[in-house]
């Protein structure tokens, strides 16, 4: 198992009767050990709990959410970044995530994997969790802060001890940017039309 979090786009949702006879999902992302806060925000249009597209399990897992107003929520929390270095991270996630060849109805969370690595509670009620956590950052996108820019240590014990300079990109990265690709660990792109 790969322990990931997992972001598609489609048009149909998973246990639908057109999402039956097409299963296609498109790849947007896909983040280790953890839900980033972009993939988050990206979930708060309308969401709703769905099935899974990769699990087989009677328990709704995923998690659904219109791609265009989630987009246009994760622009305006992108907007608000006025660390200059950070504004290739930006261009590169508005760039991807406004491409017709990405862009679908809905876009889909899997965290079954992430689910099974915590202790209590099944994977249902941990979607249920989650679900709630998403629709309570809707309501509070608007005062939502951006990461902060690192600042670079260059005092005495930093030169002394040789310590590296830290990446100025890093908070962004904490966040989900800088990791879209349409190729995930499960790839449906064999289902599209």
């Amino acid at each position: 198992m790969a322990n990931r979090s997992y972001l598609y786009s489609c048009d149909h949702l998973p246990g639908s009767d057109e999402w039956t006879r097409s299963k296609s999902l498109h790849g947007i992302s896909e983040w280790r050990y953890d839900i980033p806060l972009v993939f988050r925000i990206l979930l708060t249009g309308n969401p709703v709990a769905c099935r899974s597209s990769i699990w087989d399990t009677p328990e709704n897992i995923a998690i659904a959410g219109d791609y265009a107003q989630g987009r246009a929520h994760l622009s305006a929390y992108l907007a608000r970044i006025k660390d200059p270095a950070a504004r290739p991270l930006v261009d590169e996630a508005l760039e991807f995530l406004n491409s017709p060849a990405h862009a679908r109805r809905h876009f889909i969370l899997e965290c079954g994997e992430i689910f099974d690595l915590m202790d209590k509670g099944s994977p249902g009620e941990h979607n249920s969790t989650l679900l709630k956590e998403i629709r309570e950052l809707a309501a509070t996108l608007d005062s939502l802060q951006p990461p902060e820019p690192v600042k670079a240590g260059k005092g005495f014990l930093s030169a002394l001890f040789r310590r590296k300079a830290p990446d100025p990109l890093r908070p962004y990265y904490d966040v989900g940017l800088g990791f879209w690709s349409d190729i995930l660990y499960f790839d449906f792109t064999h289902n599209e039309a």
